[in-house]
């Protein structure tokens, strides 16, 4: 049957050609767009991977200066921003981008830095990152240094052969040592006083042999055995404030243990201390005992603070570091056996107590050994270079 309409059907094939032609022009239109969409994306990637990339450099070259042997400004601001250079540094040559130092902040032995990398396009990354100089510290001048008037101690034993406060240098012991392995060896040279009282010169303030008045002087071993100056500061001229600003840096610092004792709480913290690998800070605050005993090699800083009394428990007790000693902390004898070696010190001695009163197998050794090994982890004095400890990308701000 012949078509009766051809106009009709041609124009419905010419409506189906224009939907067809209009589809087919926006899939090439969207097609455009995300080529596009993507180089954009692309080219913002590379310009926040080269802002990356000159924040990164920037961070190299700031690490570079702080921890390089001539610098000389670690703990001074305004200092370290001269050193470094302030204003915007060139990259490289062949490569887009500056850097520049924003800020450096000191705390407690530590450092952060931070440091932004730009493009002409404006992408920005900044990096941060913190480095460890060490707390510093006083060098200590004796095994036993107590600061004040009050400052009392005494040694339990009538043996004329007991050393209970020994400033000869010695050698630490094997790790891990048991009974009289510990006791380690003298070193030949670096000696120091036995006890240094700083603010005391009364001849009462020091008993040997379970008498007042130090009367069996072979207890007290150093050069000199015995020190004592009415002075407020040691021969070196440090004083007991210079102790407690290395302390509150110690008790200020990220990894620190904290204990505080209930009123005539008894506590062991022989596993709570460091060890030779990994010396650890701990700080005890309020009124108690704290025991250390069960056969422990241990190493750090323990910072006692308040009425609080150490000493050794059972067992062969073993300690290599600095004990410092606050607001009328103080030493005690002990059942067992215990070597300290490295240093204690009293920051201020209380009317009526004995500070340090060892009896038993208790000695007490000055060694730079136990000191450099702070040192070594960054826990006393200054660590040369500093170590970057934590480095890490501040989101959002760019």
């Amino acid at each position: 049957m012949p078509n009766e309409n051809p106009g009709r059907e041609n124009g419905a094939v010419l409506v189906v050609s224009l939907v067809i032609l209009t589809l087919t022009t926006l899939l090439g239109v969207a097609g455009m767009n995300a080529a596009v969409i993507q180089e954009r994306i692309a080219g913002n990637q590379k310009q926040a991977t080269e802002a990356f990339l000159a924040a990164e450099s920037g961070l190299a070259q700031v690490l570079a200066v702080m921890r390089h042997e001539d610098f000389d400004a670690w703990g001074d601001r305004e200092a370290t921003l001269q050193a470094v250079g302030e204003g915007p540094h060139a990259v490289h040559a062949d490569r887009p981008g500056q850097w520049q130092l924003e800020s450096v902040d000191y705390h407690h032995g530590r450092a952060t830095v931070r440091i932004t990398g730009t493009l002409p396009g404006g992408a920005r990354r900044t990096l941060e990152a913190e480095l460890d100089g060490g707390p510093g510290g006083p060098v200590p001048e004796s095994a036993y240094t107590c600061y004040g008037a009050h400052c009392e101690t005494r040694t339990g034993s009538n043996s004329g052969n007991a050393i209970y406060f020994d400033g000869r240098n010695w050698k630490l012991p094997e790790n891990g040592c048991t009974g009289a392995r510990c006791n380690g060896t003298l070193a030949g040279k670096g000696d120091r006083a036995g006890i240094y009282l700083v603010g005391n010169a009364d001849s009462q303030a020091v008993g040997t042999g379970n008498q007042a008045g130090n009367n069996r002087p072979g207890q007290i071993r150093g050069a000199p055995a015995l020190r004592q100056t009415e002075a407020a500061a040691t021969e070196g001229g440090v004083t007991a404030m210079h102790w407690g600003e290395y302390a509150d840096a110690l008790a200020a610092r990220p990894g620190t243990r904290s204990h505080t004792l209930d009123s005539g709480e008894r506590v062991d913290l022989s596993s709570e201390l460091g060890s030779r690998e990994a010396p650890a800070v701990v700080e005890v605050k309020g009124e108690g005992e704290v025991r250390l005993g069960g056969n422990t090699h241990a190493a750090g800083v323990l910072i006692l603070s308040g009425d609080v009394a150490l000493g050794p428990a059972n067992g062969t007790f073993t300690f290599e570091g600095l004990i410092l000693l606050r607001d009328g902390a103080r030493i005690t004898s002990g059942k067992g056996t215990a070597n300290l070696f490295g240093s204690v010190i009293s920051l201020e001695g209380r009317p009526g107590w004995v500070d340090a009163d060892l009896g038993g197998n208790f000695t007490l050794k000055y060694s730079t050994g136990a000191l450099e090994q702070l040192q070594r982890h960054g826990l006393w004095g200054q660590t040369h270079p500093p170590r970057v400890v934590a480095w890490r990308e501040i989101l959002g701000a760019f």
